[in-house]
């Protein structure tokens, strides 16, 4: 066997071992498989396109106006998703999901009563739901019936709830989930009117021209509270057949929705067909996705040609749009002639990619695969932070993190590392850690209050004395 031939065997392998340990959480671990679906989705992925690349290169990439592969690229970027994957077992291993359930949940310690904070948030995100499309209905032309890309809208007839609804959508999904998944943490069904909600403003996005990334973040951050909840049942068997009942028809419809929105899109609004419809499907499912990442691997794995202090200038002092991912922005100005990179970028368009090439960008092979590992760890311990307040029901907190949520999952998925400088960011973070610790104050307040009022003796009548 030639050299080439066994590097392109051990290219496969690594990316095989990567998807059998994904699907193997999925199987026996699928609360987590939930709670990072987000992610575990994007890496798996990327790495069958990036296989892909390998494999069948060299081929042309439309972005890039370039062939691109074959080689070994998957091998690398194997490894750094492995140690993803390692950190969220670590984080998630069975002795530590006990810890989950510890302290008392909200149910537990605060008294019944109507109407409850469910049925507040069933109001308030139902109002803005309908406001939503009154004013989709008034503001302009429907892009689903005029053939109208979803920027075109967004940009010349797009109200302010459109806008707060891109901007703030994964993060209101979220919310959804939480409230969805936690009668099922009681041992009750889980409350189907935040799924309806969910499901009109999936519909909304088709309407208005969305496609697969919108509908794939939405859902990932709707079940990642299923997850969680899931994960603290020890009954596994009763919690498998209740979500697959709970989300067969939901999942049957946005996946018609997606399939739907991507030949519209292409057939409709771009007006691509026969070959050209394929041709623009293949770069989308198996180029465009791993593009970016073979082309790190061919500047750091093959020309050794990185640089720290240029990195972090571009990341951090010196980015095109500095309000916009700098990570992918530096990326596509390595990748393309500078003029073209521009050009897209201006236009409001990114590459798919970011994670783990700035690492690597940043440090080498060496010191890019450290700097993988720990961003591996501090996303995994993150995860069981949140998965445990949801599971406890402290709601308050789980809102105040969810923005440092989005931060962390985008940046595993895109690498966006400009965020963390943020002057907002710190103060989201720090708003959140002082939530926690309020919250926790007063929720041992309440849990003396209750053990001392129940440990009091009976009078007659049935009452207590106070």
């Amino acid at each position: 066997m030639r050299g080439s031939e066994l590097w392109m065997l051990l290219d496969a392998l690594a990316a095989c071992l990567v998807l059998l340990a994904i699907a193997r959480i999925a199987i026996n671990k699928l609360g987590l498989f939930m709670v990072a679906f987000f992610v575990l989705f994007s890496l798996a992925w990327r790495l069958l396109s990036v296989l892909y690349i390998d494999l069948a290169g060299p081929l042309f990439s439309e972005q890039l106006e370039r062939d691109i592969g074959s080689g070994s690229a998957a091998l690398p970027l194997a490894a750094s998703q492995g140690l993803v994957i390692a950190a969220l077992m670590y984080s998630f291993r069975d002795k530590r999901l006990a810890e989950l359930t510890k302290g008392a949940r909200l149910v537990d310690i605060l008294p019944s009563a109507r109407p409850t904070l469910s049925d507040l948030a069933c109001w308030i995100i139902g109002f803005f739901a309908v406001t939503l499309w009154v004013e989709l209905l008034v503001r302009g032309p429907i892009p689903l019936l005029t053939a109208m890309e979803r920027y075109d809208y967004s940009a010349q007839y797009g109200g302010p709830l459109h806008h707060r609804l891109i901007e703030w959508g994964p993060m209101l999904a979220f919310q959804l989930g939480i409230f969805f998944a936690a009668p099922s943490s009681r041992g009750r069904e889980f409350d189907l009117r935040f799924a309806v909600l969910f499901g009109i403003f999936i519909l909304y996005l088709f309407v208005v021209g969305h496609r697969f990334s919108s509908f794939f973040s939405y859902s990932s951050f709707f079940i990642l509270p299923v997850g969680a909840v899931l994960l603290a049942n020890t009954t596994l068997a009763f919690d498998y057949a209740k979500v697959f009942r709970a989300i067969r028809l939901p999942a049957v419809v946005v996946s018609a929705l997606i399939l739907g929105a991507l030949i519209y899109s292409y057939a409709i609004v771009r007006g691509f067909g026969g070959d050209q419809l394929l041709f623009k499907l293949s770069q989308r499912i198996f180029v465009q996705q791993g593009e970016m990442w073979w082309m790190t691997y061919e500047r750091v794995f093959l020309r050794a040609d990185w640089s720290t202090d240029q990195t972090l200038y571009k990341l951090f002092v010196g980015p095109f749009d500095p309000n916009r991912n700098s990570t992918m922005q530096w990326l596509m100005e390595l990748a393309l002639p500078l003029d073209r990179a521009h050009f897209i970028l201006g236009k409001g368009s990114a590459y798919t990619g970011g994670w783990p090439e700035v690492l690597f960008e940043l440090g080498g092979p060496v010191e890019g695969l450290a700097l993988v590992a720990l961003s591996a760890m501090l996303f995994s311990e993150f995860m069981f932070l949140l998965a445990r307040c949801i599971v406890q029901e402290r709601y308050v907190t789980c809102f105040f993190l969810t923005p440092v949520l989005y931060a962390f999952s985008l940046y595993i998925v895109t690498g966006m590392v400009n965020s963390f400088i943020q002057v907002t960011f710190f103060v989201k973070l720090a708003i959140a850690v002082l939530v926690f610790a309020a919250e926790e104050k007063w929720r041992l307040s309440l849990s003396r209050r209750v053990i001392f009022y129940g440990s009091l003796p009976a009078i007659e009548g049935g009452e207590r004395l106070e």
